[in-house]
């Protein structure tokens, strides 16, 4: 298959620099590193906007929601770091899944997508079958297209929620830090990142621009 009919919007370097665009899907997830024409040619994303998509994800208001949404998930299910239950343990694990999240910007929206030559953003299909819509997304995990637009191996999120996962493993309480419960939390990181994937493909349409 070649780059062209693999790729959806296609990455035209010649293109002048474009800003991230201000918009969320579903009311409430930024939008920055969602393409949603998925016919226009896009322009390169630079450097400086990798780390830019990062740090707005990460003092967005839904970086809040995010980190306590997932805290409370944890305390429910009683998973990952065992903290114990209560009002101090939920703190701990609010405070472990920011970071959590954080450093999972940092690395894969930023710094391996710079270090890589790498275009972080989710470029939507945004037509056919909702098996073949569904298909994309997950595919979206494991390919990736460069910074000139030709396909490659998503190695920002493949590396870099492993690079996450194991630094997160320095603020967990040791008894949570073993081999199978680091490359749990690993296979949840890339399931949660396809769940997203769905929502940028499904949401797209309903993505409305905010300031």
């Amino acid at each position: 298959m070649t780059a062209a009919s693999f790729a959806q919007a296609k990455i035209d370097p010649s293109l002048p620099e474009s800003p991230l665009p201000h918009r969320r899907v579903l009311f409430l997830f930024p939008g920055y590193e969602t393409i949603q024409d998925p016919v226009t040619p896009v322009a390169t994303l630079r450097t400086k906007q990798k780390f830019e998509m990062a740090y707005r994800k990460t003092v967005d208001p839904s970086f809040i929601v995010e980190s306590a949404m997932f805290a409370g998930l944890d305390q429910i299910a009683n998973y990952g770091p065992q903290y114990g239950a209560g009002a101090g343990p939920y703190a701990q694990r609010f405070g472990y899944n920011a970071a959590n999240l954080a450093s999972t910007f940092f690395f894969t929206d930023a710094l391996l997508p710079t270090m890589l030559k790498q275009d972080p953003r989710y470029f939507r299909k945004g037509s056919g079958s909702f098996a073949s819509r569904v298909w994309w997304a997950f595919r979206s995990e494991l390919v990736a297209f460069s910074d000139q637009g030709k396909p490659m191996p998503n190695y920002s999120n493949l590396i870099g929620f492993g690079m996450s996962t194991a630094l997160s493993n320095a603020y967990s309480p040791d008894s949570s830090v073993t081999f199978p419960n680091t490359m749990e939390r690993y296979g949840v990181k890339i399931g949660v990142s396809f769940g997203l994937n769905v929502m940028r493909e499904f949401g797209g349409t309903n993505a409305r621009e905010h300031q």
